[in-house]
């Protein structure tokens, strides 16, 4: 097990398409996905289904209500790295717990196997804020934190990531 390389750096937006075309037209940076708010839903209800239980219907009528609307767009940086750029609209308690928004969401980092890393930080007494599962792109994750909060993503690609192979 180690980390090879870094994997992405998150930043909420307050206007989403104004900093799509920051990155893409001014930055010239490669767009290499889109994920929409309908994506996540039919994300979580895939989830929600098979542990049994229901999304609290406010929230998947908030989420349906913007189905064809970017929530993430990812823009590449060399070959494997990229920044996440979210919508405001997606910055809700589930990934930021006290509520409040703000632009620097989580750094990511990639392993080559993210159970043997998830052991390992057990071992070394790391918190696991959660365990490693299968993400809507087709990617391995996990979480942690460092001692100030600071959120860490550990990830995994598999062949069909759409950080490997694209959205298609």
């Amino acid at each position: 097990m180690s980390i090879s390389k870094f994997g992405h750096l998150a930043y909420t937006c307050q206007d989403l398409d104004a900093s799509v075309k920051f990155y893409r037209d001014v930055l010239g940076l490669r767009q290499k996905f889109v994920i929409y708010y309908g994506d996540w839903l039919d994300h979580m209800k895939r989830t929600a289904e098979a542990e049994g239980r229901a999304l609290d219907p406010a929230f998947e009528a908030s989420l349906e209500a913007k189905r064809n609307t970017a929530w993430i767009a990812y823009f590449e940086i060399g070959e494997g790295a990229f920044i996440e750029l979210f919508d405001r609209g997606g910055a809700t308690e589930l990934f930021v717990p006290d509520g409040r928004y703000f632009n620097f969401q989580h750094m990511s980092l990639v392993t080559d196997d993210i159970h043997a890393l998830e052991r390992q930080l057990r071992e070394k007494g790391a918190p696991i804020d959660s365990a490693p599962a299968l993400g809507l792109e087709h990617t391995w994750q996990m979480w942690s934190h460092d001692p100030d909060g600071n959120k860490i993503e550990f990830m995994e690609y598999t062949p069909e990531s759409w950080q490997v192979a694209g959205r298609e």
